[in-house]
């Protein structure tokens, strides 16, 4: 089966691209998980702290949000829930698959590598979060 990933839908417009919230205090996977999303054709917005996440999150039009493993469960946790008072999915990487933040929309596994979290996050975005995806399917 050969797989579609959100860039696939876009001809040469980008500016339709849904926004990605992406944060990671980690040095070196941050900025690789942020350009494996950016080459899928996420609009990538890259934050380092739960504070400057939320600040965004506050002031600007987001899309989805990609929290990973680096910050404590209760930091996550304050994060899916502002995500999710704005309507806004959420994908928490979780290698222990630490399920219990209700708020969350979707954990993956990281270690089950790029294809299954593109997959997961574009399989979100189309389920929960229709407005940021749509404009694709008008250029088809």
């Amino acid at each position: 089966m050969e797989r579609l990933w959100l860039k696939d839908f876009y001809l040469k417009d980008e500016t339709m691209r849904p926004s990605v919230l992406s944060i990671s205090a980690e040095k070196v996977l941050g900025p690789i998980r942020n350009a494996v999303l950016a080459h899928a054709g996420y609009g990538v917005i890259p934050a380092t702290t739960i504070e400057s996440a939320l600040k965004i999150l506050r002031g600007r039009h987001v899309c989805a949000l990609v929290i990973a493993h680096s910050f404590p469960l209760t930091e996550r946790r304050k994060l899916c829930s502002e995500a999710h008072s704005r309507k806004v999915p959420s994908v928490v990487l979780d290698p222990y698959e630490h399920v219990a933040d209700e708020q969350s929309a979707l954990h993956v596994n990281p270690l089950d590598g790029p294809e299954a979290f593109l997959d997961a996050l574009a399989s979100l975005l189309t389920r929960s979060h229709k407005p940021c995806v749509a404009g694709h399917a008008a250029k088809l």
